[in-house]
């Protein structure tokens, strides 16, 4: 049986099973009076990679999954990137999206698809009408197969706890490892 890893991501224990080697890294938190971001990378070279974003916001965020399904798609397209599938699936035990994309122009050596995911951790409908507020989000970009993708995406969990972000040794490349832009 597989065990899943686990890292101290800023104020967050993120753990996940994947069915890949690859080497890890945590990036150096930014924060700001409105916005705590924390991120993580799972890389196997500069092509084929995941990446898990998440954001602390200060004040209450609309987390209304339509608009951020549709706000992904624009974000992907400005990326070069058209969104071909979006489905609605569970992440972390919250309700979240998928989205699929294929770069516009194919690229030698560059992914043929890329997955982006989100959820909200404290998402709660509000009583104002169809839409939700929050103040943490979740973003998973994966490069990876779509088997390795689901495998991230069904197992991820994140729980806030551990370390705190200043506790933290500051981020280094494994390897002179050359990483993707961001």
């Amino acid at each position: 049986i597989a065990v899943p890893d686990s890292q101290q991501l800023g104020p967050y224990t993120v753990s996940y099973d994947i069915n890949a080697n690859y080497q890890s890294q945590i990036f150096q938190p930014i924060e700001t009076e409105k916005v705590n971001a924390y991120r993580m990378g799972l890389f196997i070279d500069n092509s084929t990679f995941a990446l898990i974003d998440i954001a602390e916001y200060a004040e209450l965020e609309d987390t209304t999954l339509n608009v951020h399904k549709n706000l992904m798609a624009l974000s992907m397209f400005r990326e070069g990137l058209n969104a071909t599938n979006v489905e609605d699936r569970t992440i972390n035990g919250k309700k979240g999206f998928l989205v699929t994309s294929e770069p516009f122009e194919a690229v030698v050596g560059a992914p043929s698809k890329v997955y982006r995911a989100m959820c909200w951790l404290d998402s709660q409908d509000c009583e104002c009408g169809p839409v939700s507020v929050g103040k943490t989000s979740v973003i998973i970009t994966s490069t990876y197969p779509l088997d390795v993708t689901e495998s991230l995406l069904s197992s991820l969990q994140i729980a806030k706890g551990g370390a705190t972000a200043s506790a933290l040794p500051a981020p280094s490349t494994q390897g002179g490892q050359v990483l993707p832009p961001e």
